[in-house]
Parts: C-alpha cells; structure tokens; sequence
C-alpha cells in the first residue's frame, strides 16, 4: 500500500488505488488499458490492489518493449535487405577483376515468348547469360528451360515458389532451394547450380543453410529496376554509365510483360561490346 503525505498536515493518510473503483475523470475503458498493461510486468493480485507508481512505470516499460521490438525489427529488415553483409557462407554482388568481363542474369523465368525472345537475341549477339530460374516456372515451362540449356545458357536456382526466405524455417528454405535443383538436374544440368535469393532477401537463416549445402547466393551491384521500367533507353543507360569490370547485371525474363529489357539487353551489349566488353555467365566470371 503506497502512503502519500498530505502537504498541509503533517499526518499520513493512507491510500489504495483499486484500478476497479471508478474515479473520476478515469473511464472503465482507460481503467482496463492500465490494468492490461499492469498484467504485462506483474501479477494478478498487484494489478487488482495497484499502486498508482506501478501503473506509471508499467506503461514505461511497456512503450520501451514497443521501441525496443519496432527498432529491432527495422534493423533486422535493413540486414536481410543490404548487399554488403552475409554472416555466413560465400556471397558476390560483383567480381574482382581488372578484365573488361560483365555478367548479364534474367530473374523470374522461364517466361515464354520473352525468355525465348531473349535467347533468339543473346544468340545473334554472340553472348551467354545466367538465367536464374524459379521452381514453379520450370514445371509448366520446361521447354523454354531445355531451350537455355540447349544454347549454353547457366541456369541458375531462384527458389521454387520465389517467396522472400526470412521469417522462414529451416526447413521451408531447404525445401525451397532443393526442389528447384532436382528440377534443374532432371533436365541435364551437371555444373554447379548458383543460388540467388528471391529479392535478394537473406538476414541469418538463409545463409547459414546455403554454407550447409555449401551454395554461393549470387547478388548483384547493378540494378536498373527493368521491372518498373517501360523505357528501353533508361534501363540501358543506366547499366552502360554505371559498368566496371566484374560487374553482374540484374535483369528480368519473368514477372511480366519484358519488351523493354529485351530491347534494353541489345542497347547495352552491343554499346558495352564496342568499348572491349565481354560478357560471360556468373559461374565463369568466378574462375
């Protein structure tokens, strides 16, 4: 029981504050937000006879539990989301190299007519790209994929059902990544299967799994966001002004309608080839 001296006489009048009797100006409705808050830190009969301090204090730490859990989440969301930090295992956003080599990589696909457009295209170009391929996609369209393999392209694993793998069990992410190579060795695939994680989401689980399996997550460090962009010109200049050597180019076969990066693919190819550019897949790049 909390005793709270009165200013004016020198005797101590004893006070219980019953977070149940109502008081005024103390609606029921904000009685039970403080009894609920009260329940977060102590026990039932503290919270049925409460002190008024108590009620002060709980809320304080109940909105530094807030802060605390809002801060690490963001923290946490910047982690999974950034390109300059992996806890574990190996991971490229570019190679370190002084010869004029690049990487071109098509995400989301197989997605015919375009993926098959962009093979017709890279074919008459001379040039050779990873393709970094979802599990669902391969079923309905193993053809387009048989096509790649068939025009020594790298196919590479971009998931099986292309979620973000955070918030993720271990064994959703193992079921993700090994479904989509056993469909990619069905097809004939012997080399090694790059992995490339949906949005190039990551954070802790993800890449301890992918040391386990001994996997490299392929990343990027040119992003021309061709999937926001209808302009040919602007995701091709984008990728030419920005270029140095060992760089891996992030495009898209799949995801929706790819006129404009296939049309942007031909821009920076032949532009990048006439300054003594040479394309190459990822898996080449790092030998």
């Amino acid at each position: 029981m909390l005793k709270l001296r009165n200013p004016v006489s020198s005797t101590l009048n004893t006070t219980t504050f019953n977070i149940n009797q109502k008081k005024p100006g103390f609606s029921l409705r904000h009685s039970k937000l403080v009894r609920e808050s009260c329940l977060i830190f102590h026990s039932i009969d503290d919270c049925n006879s409460f002190h008024a301090p108590y009620v002060i204090l709980s809320l304080m730490y109940l909105l530094i539990t807030i802060t605390v859990i809002t801060i690490t989440y963001l923290l946490l969301d910047k982690l999974a989301q950034t390109s300059k930090f992996q806890l574990f295992g190996q991971y490229f956003t570019k190679v370190n190299t002084q010869e004029l080599v690049v990487a071109l990589t098509y995400d989301d696909g197989p997605n015919p007519p375009h993926t098959d457009q962009l093979i017709d295209l890279l074919n008459q170009l001379g040039v050779k790209a990873t393709f970094f391929t979802i599990g669902q996609n391969i079923e309905v369209h193993t053809q387009t994929v048989q096509n790649l393999i068939a025009n020594k392209h790298e196919i590479g694993n971009h998931s099986y059902s292309h979620q973000k793998l955070i918030w993720k069990t271990p064994a959703f992410i193992r079921s993700e990544i090994n479904k989509t190579d056993e469909l990619i060795r069905k097809l004939g695939v012997k080399q090694e299967i790059l992995f490339r994680a949906p949005y190039g989401y990551k954070r802790f689980t993800l890449p301890y799994i992918l040391n386990k399996m001994q996997k490299k997550n392929i990343l990027w460090n040119l992003d021309p966001k061709d999937y926001h962009e209808s302009n040919p010109e602007v995701i091709a200049n984008y990728v030419i002004n920005n270029v140095t050597p060992g760089a891996i180019i992030l495009l898209h076969d799949g995801g929706g309608e790819r006129g404009a990066t296939i049309a942007a693919t031909e821009i920076i190819v032949r532009t990048l080839q006439a300054q003594g550019y040479k394309f190459q897949t990822v898996s080449q790049m790092l030998k």
